[in-house]
């Protein structure tokens, strides 16, 4: 038991834990109109095997993620959102 502790504290001590923000929203409105405001669009949305709800959304070039949490909120971080990387056409 107090392997896994020092485990869980060493992983939510480190600067990438540190560094990671987040955001919620109270319903899937809200985060629908967060990605609108940058320029976003639901894409798709789903299930991990684990239950949790996801939803994706696509802009020209960028991606957010939102994901549902127990405390009932839709929730993405620094680390779920990012740029699209186009392939060149051959």
């Amino acid at each position: 038991m107090r392997y896994w502790l020092a485990v869980l504290l060493v992983l939510t001590a480190t600067p990438a834990m540190a560094q990671q923000q987040i955001m919620c929203v109270p319903d899937t409105a809200a985060a629908d109109e967060a990605a609108q405001n940058s320029g976003e669009e639901l894409a798709w949305q789903g299930k991990t095997s684990s239950g949790v709800e996801m939803r994706f959304y696509l802009g020209r070039d960028t991606w957010t993620v939102f994901f549902y949490r127990s405390d009932r909120l839709w929730c993405t971080t620094s680390g779920m959102v990012g740029e699209i990387k186009r392939a060149d056409a051959a």
